[in-house]
Parts: C-alpha cells; sequence; structure tokens
C-alpha cells in the first residue's frame, strides 16, 4: 500500500468547524438508495460492506494510493481528511470528524497516521457502528466541497456515505465522499 501525507494540499479551512453536511440533507437508509441511484455500479460501490479500503485496493491493484490530506484540530473537533486513488485517479475522499471529548479517551484516534480509519478500527473490539446512511449531497456542502477542492473537479452533487462510530461508548463520525472516476479502470 502506498500512503503518504501530503503537505502541498490546501489547509482545513477554519469553515470545516461548520457542520460537514447541512441540516437539511435528505439521508436515506440502505434500502432506499435503490430508489435514487439508478446506476448498478455506483450503488454497489456506495452499498459496499466491510473495509470499502480493501475494496478500492484489490480494484486498483498495484495503483492503489491513499494520501492523508490533513489532519487538525479546528473549532471542538479533530478532522482527518484522506484521498484514495487509483492510478493517481482519485477514488474516494473521507474526512473523520472526532470530537474533543471523544479525544479525551480515545487519544488514540489522533495518531492513525498513514493508516486508513478502517485498518486502525479493525483492530479493535470496542466499536460499534450505526447503520450506513447516503445522501446526494450539492457542491455547497461541507465535505463535498472540500472533496472537490482536493480532487480538483468542478462543482457538482456527489454520493455520501455516513458512519456513526463509537468506540468505548464515545462517539464521532466519518463521511465518505464517492468521487466521479470510483470503480473504473484508469485509462
Amino acid at each position: 500500500m502506498a500512503a503518504s501525507v501530503d503537505a502541498s494540499a490546501a489547509p482545513i479551512p477554519a469553515a470545516a468547524a461548520a457542520p460537514a453536511v447541512p441540516e437539511s440533507a435528505m439521508w436515506l437508509d440502505t434500502r432506499a438508495l435503490n430508489c435514487y441511484e439508478g446506476d448498478a455500479a455506483r450503488r454497489s460501490w456506495l452499498l459496499t460492506p466491510g473495509l470499502l479500503t480493501q475494496r478500492i485496493r484489490e480494484a486498483a491493484g498495484e495503483g492503489f494510493s491513499m494520501r492523508v490530506l490533513q489532519e487538525a484540530a479546528v473549532g471542538g473537533e479533530h478532522i482527518r481528511e484522506i484521498e484514495m486513488s487509483a492510478a493517481g485517479v482519485p477514488w474516494l475522499f473521507a474526512q473523520t470528524r472526532i470530537p474533543r471529548s471523544t479525544l479525551e479517551s480515545q487519544d488514540w484516534l489522533s495518531r492513525i497516521g498513514k493508516q486508513t480509519l478502517g485498518e486502525a478500527l479493525a483492530t479493535r473490539a470496542d466499536i460499534s457502528r450505526a447503520p450506513f446512511r447516503y445522501a446526494l449531497l450539492t457542491a455547497d456542502a461541507g465535505v463535498v466541497a472540500r472533496a472537490l477542492q482536493t480532487a480538483t473537479l468542478p462543482p457538482q452533487s456527489l454520493w455520501v456515505r455516513h458512519s456513526a462510530f463509537a468506540v468505548g461508548g464515545a462517539p464521532f463520525d466519518l463521511y465518505e465522499v464517492f468521487l466521479p472516476q470510483m470503480g473504473r479502470a484508469p485509462s
């Protein structure tokens, strides 16, 4: 696995302390997603059970890479942003938002480093995750705006998968933004 920290990425703006998604976001459960996403291939990626990292790694083969774009305390949260790519083409942007109160009891979450969050969590027995939620969000939603900026893509709506985790009872959130080239063979 190739992993790196991208020191050239744009810093997490102070606006990142605002909610990752608007309160008005229409979240869908797994069953409802079939009614809103007609592209079977995209839907398959969104519905990936288990470690999405593993599926991306397998699909990308030798071209897989993961970059830690930014990791910093912003407002009352610790925010970590990563990008997974295939042959240099961004497939997934992910933003983890960890409340300060969670870090007080689970400070290891701020030291994941070049490992993916999924891989770090897979080794722990005290993790729980609520069912996935999905939303098609516009370019002005905070997490989508960051994904578009880091992948240098034009404004567009993108699917976001939300996972609400708890480790030892302490909550944190993961927002995965599925970029347009997700799952497509690099040219």
